[in-house]
């Protein structure tokens, strides 16, 4: 039958030392519940960032106002144009033709109460009196005269008449029809005043 061991007791600690144990003890365990990180100086509050300002359009470039041109009549050492003439001076396109420098006999009834009409190189002439200077103006579909001093036919003044002449059979104008105008106007609207027909005997 083997021996039982035995351990050797172990001699009984000094009471002072026993105590300094259990209070290093309980430092260490108090010291392990505290947090192992280590305390940090107070963060300041973050702050609200501003908000970057909205870019706002720049305002449209209003339009430098401009000035008004001074009024003619206020300009200094300004002339004033002349105006010109209600009514152009004729410009002569040439002569009549020798074969129409002649008395011419009314030929339509609208005529005979004037009587024959005398043409000259200058002027024209009705047997009942009225008479004018005349200028040869135009020569396209006729003759056209300006006369200058707007003789009056059944009390309606003439500043025009046109003369279209008719040859015969052998070239000869024996006959021309003749239009009366009151002015420039009616004459470009083809509106005579009176129209008839003259003949050579």
């Amino acid at each position: 039958m083997a021996a039982k061991r035995t351990h050797p007791s172990l001699p009984s600690a000094h009471p002072a030392l026993a105590g300094g144990l259990l209070l290093l003890t309980m430092t260490l365990v108090l010291g392990g519940c505290r947090s192992s990180t280590p305390p940090t100086a107070e963060s300041p509050a973050p702050t609200a960032t501003a908000p970057a300002p909205t870019p706002t359009a720049a305002p449209a470039a209003q339009p430098t106002p401009t000035t008004a041109p001074e009024p003619l009549a206020a300009q200094s050492n300004s002339t004033v144009a002349p105006t010109a003439p209600a009514t152009a001076p004729a410009i002569s396109v040439g002569t009549l033709p020798d074969t129409f420098i002649k008395e011419w006999q009314p030929l339509s009834n609208v005529l005979v109460a004037f009587g024959p009409m005398t043409l000259t190189p200058d002027q024209v002439q009705w047997g009942s009196g009225q008479t004018s200077p005349y200028t040869l103006v135009s020569t396209e579909g006729g003759y056209l005269l300006r006369l200058t001093a707007n003789p009056g036919f059944y009390d309606a003044p003439t500043a025009y008449i046109k003369l279209m002449p008719k040859a015969d059979a052998n070239g000869a104008a024996t006959s021309m029809d003749v239009a009366f105008y009151a002015d420039e106007t009616k004459l470009q609207i083809d509106e005579y005043v009176m129209y008839g027909g003259y003949f050579v005997e």
